[in-house]
């Protein structure tokens, strides 16, 4: 169990009509469990109190094919109210339009840090011309880049766009834009990984892996290998899981009675000392 304050890299904030069908229908028969429940501004904030979060990132998602649409000024309005406490990382689906003035105008408005992209989820190639136009908008106004570059659980999804390898042209072309992304690139934490000891740029959080053991081992053990755990983050996902539920079973990996283990201090280090600027600039 968590003994003082932590910081949840990973948290969403919506109301139910943000986040259509595929989560509201269909989200307990595809992964076996309730985990799309409730995720308002109340109920946030009662959830990081009680889990003992002390700083947490609110981070939005826009998926146009499936119907998900956080509004980025919903992101935008909880965090002004938690700015010392809170990263603010909007989003926005590449396949639209106006995805790289949207991200400007949310940015220039409430003063975002992060934007959440999803290849797989929103169906681009991380090359495309409309992907690299919101890359640009985001390095232009000097924030960072999170990534669901990890398998999906929609019908629809995109594996083909999923593979974290697919990020290393992004990484190189973006130096100085940090680049995070989430769930370790799950299944492919070996390609995460690989991907991080190449581009110092790039970070990986390890949301949902808590319920997924053998992934998590692991991934920390070829990031153990690959000297890259001081880029590894933690994060919890809420509402797919209750933060400190989720901290206490990403602690338990290191009880686990295994030939190459994972010290303690490694995971105690990723759960308790990551301050926010890794990413955002002070």
């Amino acid at each position: 169990m968590p003994d003082r304050e932590f910081t949840d890299w990973h948290t969403h904030l919506y109301l139910p009509e943000h986040i259509g069908p595929v989560w509201t229908d269909r989200g307990t028969e595809l992964v076996g469990r309730p985990g799309f429940g409730p995720a308002d501004v109340g109920e946030h904030t009662q959830v990081m109190a009680a889990a003992g979060v002390n700083r947490f990132a609110l981070v939005g998602l826009q998926i146009h094919h499936i119907g998900m649409m956080v509004p980025n000024d919903y992101i935008g309005e909880h965090f002004a109210a938690n700015r010392e406490r809170a990263l603010g990382i909007g989003s926005v689906d590449p396949t639209q339009p106006d995805a790289a003035a949207e991200l400007r105008r949310a940015v220039e408005r409430w003063g975002l840090q992060g934007v959440k992209l999803s290849p797989p989820y929103q169906g681009f190639h991380p090359h495309s011309d409309e992907a690299y136009a919101v890359y640009r908008t985001a390095a232009d106004l000097g924030i960072f880049m999170m990534f669901h570059q990890a398998s999906v659980f929609v019908p629809n999804g995109f594996h083909e766009f999923a593979s974290p390898s697919l990020l290393d042209k992004v990484a190189r072309d973006f130096r100085g834009t940090k680049i995070m992304l989430a769930h370790f690139g799950k299944p492919w934490m070996n390609e995460c990984v690989e991907l991080m000891m190449k581009n110092r740029n790039v970070y990986a959080d390890v949301s949902t892996l808590n319920v997924k053991p053998w992934q998590l081992y692991t991934g920390l053990r070829l990031a153990i290998e690959g000297h890259v755990t001081d880029r590894l983050l933690f994060g919890s996902d809420f509402p797919s899981f209750e933060p400190r539920t989720a901290a206490d079973q990403f602690l338990e990996i290191a009880e686990l009675n295994m030939p190459l283990p994972i010290p303690r201090e490694v995971v105690e280090d990723i759960l308790y000392n990551r301050p926010f600027d890794l990413l955002v600039k002070p």
